[in-house]
């Protein structure tokens, strides 16, 4: 069948592949796309939409990778049936790319992070450790009261980058700050996680101020494992109460 016109709108959030891909969702939902139809070209997809060829692309790939779309070699993207739960609670869409993301990113945390903290065993400054000491006792006084424990953890780990006094470190860690705020938002919904959360970075804390760089990586290690834990009982959670899908993450252990 040909490619109908689509009458997307122009985006303007930062996650332009997201949007691009919950645009193509609505156009299924409204029935102007049904399954069997093809796509747009690249090019009208990315006049349309008035994005990057990189995030059409990405979008596409994201739409493949939850059997919405199926690119067919020199024919284009084609239509499939689309599951009534993506349909009827877009949101599910978006805590599906969620999980995914948090969890590459704690893979990649595992490469940075362990060698980080033990950098900062050994060139942690009496201010450094302060820093880090009084992230700490507002872990400690949330934790104990109705505020969220969880808000303070990016900083904790930006402080620990800060201790190695390497900016490409300091820099890296701080890329990931939004994405562990988001990660935080899930400890909300694991019952445990709260009351690991002070003991857990004051753990990574001990270890820093012992120059113990083994203990440290160490502790780093099991600290992002327990993190990895705590983010799918969240969407585990999640899911429960018919916020997201089921649906295993790809990433493995």
């Amino acid at each position: 069948m040909p490619s109908p016109l689509l009458r997307l709108t122009h985006l303007k959030s930062s996650k332009l592949s997201d949007q691009a891909m919950e645009s193509i969702l609505d156009q299924i939902k409204r029935g102007i796309l049904r399954p069997g139809d093809r796509l747009p070209s690249l090019r009208e997809l990315v006049s349309q939409l008035g994005v990057s060829q990189t995030a059409v692309r990405e979008a596409l790939r994201g739409l493949v990778g939850l059997g919405v779309i199926d690119l067919q070699a020199g024919r284009g993207a084609f239509v499939q049936s689309v599951s009534s739960e993506i349909l009827l609670k877009p949101e599910s869409l978006y805590f599906l790319l969620q999980r995914e993301t948090l969890l590459h990113a704690i893979e990649v945390r595992k490469a940075l992070e362990v060698e980080t903290i033990a950098l900062a065993a050994e060139r942690a400054t009496s201010e450094d450790l302060t820093e880090l000491e009084r992230i700490l006792r507002r872990m400690e006084r949330d934790a104990k009261s109705n505020e969220t424990a969880f808000r303070h953890s990016p900083y904790f780990h930006l402080a620990i980058a800060k201790a190695t006094h390497n900016p490409l470190f300091i820099s890296m860690v701080n890329s990931f700050v939004s994405l562990l705020k988001q990660g935080a938002v899930l400890g909300e919904f694991v019952p445990e996680a709260r009351e690991r959360e002070h003991r857990l970075h004051a753990e990574l804390y001990e270890s820093i101020v012992k120059r113990d760089a083994s203990e440290a990586r160490r502790r780093m290690r099991e600290h992002l494992q327990v993190g990895k834990e705590h983010v799918l009982k969240g969407f585990a959670a999640l899911s429960c109460v018919g916020y997201v899908d089921s649906q295993e993450p790809s990433v493995k252990s």
